[in-house]
């Protein structure tokens, strides 16, 4: 791919295309870390590179993480642009040829280093920066919508590195933060500070939004000992899998859903059924409702991603039925489907041949 004699190369995004190629973005190291170009490259899906672009004159400037929505290829970028000269994070457009469509005009809120970001619901990105972190929700241009500061705890200094959509279409952000000052409860946070963890420790985090940036609930999880979160995963049946390191040595931490509620200790309010299973062209749902409820029926892939939406709205109880055709768009493979209610979640996996 790149490989620039006495430099060093880096990449840091990777997106899957709708031919199954890919698109990668990273930095071209120049004579120290705050030097560099930032580049993009598409590639077919066997990896061979079909093209590339490289921007930044040298100065310091970051690929850091790249996505396809809207028909288009999307990158989230820190440093200078050869157009955009103002120093901080932009996204920038380019179509599957590899012309550059435009980028954000205006430096997205702050000039720290951006950590990810994703596709949202409403067609736009939501992002997460590094130091000091923020979560920004932009539209489909990368015009901010909204935005709000995280303040997880309070200590002198904290990290954001990941970001995921969560199957209510929020979103669970994960990090780390520094030393803290001194035994305080923190508002928001599930569990005070303990006496014994004063030291010179460092604790993972968890936030959770809803869609429109509330924040839903924080969690720092108090090991004793230095720890760090990088990526979090919402998992189908609810709950969370945070991965990350624990004194040195790598770590998955898994959490319990929000609610916390014994779901065998009750029957369940709702039931959920898919058939045939596996499917080809189109896969029977059915379920059914104790009580009349809100519903949401959709149907996600593996990585969270929500692809359809089959109910949404008011449902009497009883019985109901309907199918899913998906179009030659949606490929084979592995999907859930997931019936949300107020009270509950029911999840069935469907496969598509």
């Amino acid at each position: 791919m790149y490989d620039y004699p006495e430099t060093k190369e880096e990449a840091y995004g990777v997106t899957v295309l709708p031919d199954g190629g890919y698109a990668v973005c990273g930095r071209v190291n120049g004579t120290g870390n705050i030097e560099g170009q930032a580049w993009i490259l598409r590639t077919d899906a066997n990896g061979d590179t079909l093209w590339t672009d490289v921007w930044g004159e040298a100065r310091a400037n970051w690929g850091k993480s790249v996505l396809f929505s809207n028909e288009m290829i999307c990158v989230l970028t820190f440093g200078y642009d050869d157009t955009l000269t103002t120093l901080g994070t932009h996204l920038l457009f380019y179509d599957l040829d590899g012309t550059y469509i435009h980028g954000t005009e205006d430096v997205l809120l702050t000039s720290e280093h951006p950590a990810a970001f994703v596709d949202a619901s409403d067609g736009g990105y939501t992002l997460v920066t590094s130091a000091t972190p923020e979560i920004v929700h932009t539209d489909s241009l990368g015009e901010i919508l909204w935005w709000y500061t995280i303040t997880v705890s309070p200590v002198t200094d904290q990290e954001g590195y990941g970001i995921r959509t969560t199957m209510d279409d929020g979103y669970v952000f994960c990090g780390w933060d520094g030393k803290w000052l001194e035994p305080r409860v923190t508002p928001g946070c599930n569990a005070p500070i303990a006496e014994s963890d004063t030291g010179s420790t460092e604790d993972g985090w968890l936030v959770r939004f809803d869609s429109e940036g509330n924040e839903l609930w924080n969690f720092r999880n108090e090991m004793g000992h230095d720890n760090h979160f990088y990526s979090v995963v919402q998992l189908p049946e609810g709950g969370y899998i945070a991965a990350g390191t624990y004194t040195g040595s790598g770590y998955l931490v898994r959490y319990t859903p929000e609610t916390g509620i014994d779901e065998g200790a009750a029957p369940p309010l709702s039931t959920l059924s898919a058939s045939p299973n596996p499917f080809n062209s189109a896969v029977a749902i059915s379920f059914s409702l104790t009580v009349p409820s809100e519903v949401r029926l959709s149907v996600y892939d593996l990585a969270g991603r929500r692809i359809d939406d089959l109910w949404v709205g008011s449902s009497p109880a009883g019985e109901h039925a309907l199918t899913w055709a998906p179009g030659s768009s949606i490929p084979a493979g592995c999907y859930l489907v997931v019936l949300h209610t107020p009270v509950e979640r029911q999840v069935r996996k469907i496969v598509r041949l």
